[in-house]
């Protein structure tokens, strides 16, 4: 083997390797993370597809659509109320939101998506709520809410929210 050889050789290998090694992140995903997630590896921003369902979420909620709501939940959805309750598909989380006797008005504070695993498919979306509800015309409670949702294909299968009561 000639030293010319040696050296194309070496260096066809090296750039093959540096090449083959560098796979590209999934285009929903930053290839750059921090912190760490269930999964074990470093948590990616997620996409604004993601971003648009909870907004999509939000405004048939607001406008009481619960037929247009049901549209962005999967047929085997999970739900985890703040106080303990679950529910099994969307009927039953429909049924919770019709239960209550509240009036509540809300902003929209924020909402970020994560991807805790860019291998697999499915985004993490956090959202924030600050909601004054009333019952006859009187105030009842200001509280913040918070918002997990847990979406993949389009759709969310797993929800679940916390609630902190605010003293104002």
């Amino acid at each position: 083997m000639t030293l010319r050889t040696l050296i194309v050789s070496s260096l066809s290998a090296f750039l093959f390797l540096a090449i083959g090694c560098n796979v590209p992140a999934p285009p929903n995903a930053l290839r750059t993370g921090s912190g760490f997630s269930p999964e074990g590896g470093a948590v990616h921003f997620g996409s604004e597809a993601s971003i648009d369902i909870v907004k999509g979420i939000d405004s048939a909620w607001a406008q009481r659509d619960m037929e247009r709501l049901a549209t962005f939940f999967s047929d085997t959805a999970k739900f985890d109320w703040y106080d303990g309750k679950s529910y099994d598909g969307v009927d039953s989380f429909i049924g919770r939101i019709m239960e209550d006797t509240l009036d509540s008005a809300w902003d929209f504070r924020w909402a970020y998506s994560i991807d805790a695993n860019i291998e697999e498919p499915g985004d993490w979306v956090h959202a924030g709520f600050d909601v004054r509800s009333s019952k006859d015309g009187e105030p009842v409670e200001h509280a913040w809410f918070q918002e997990w949702y847990y979406i993949e294909d389009g759709k969310v299968s797993y929800w679940y929210n916390t609630k902190a009561i605010r003293n104002d």
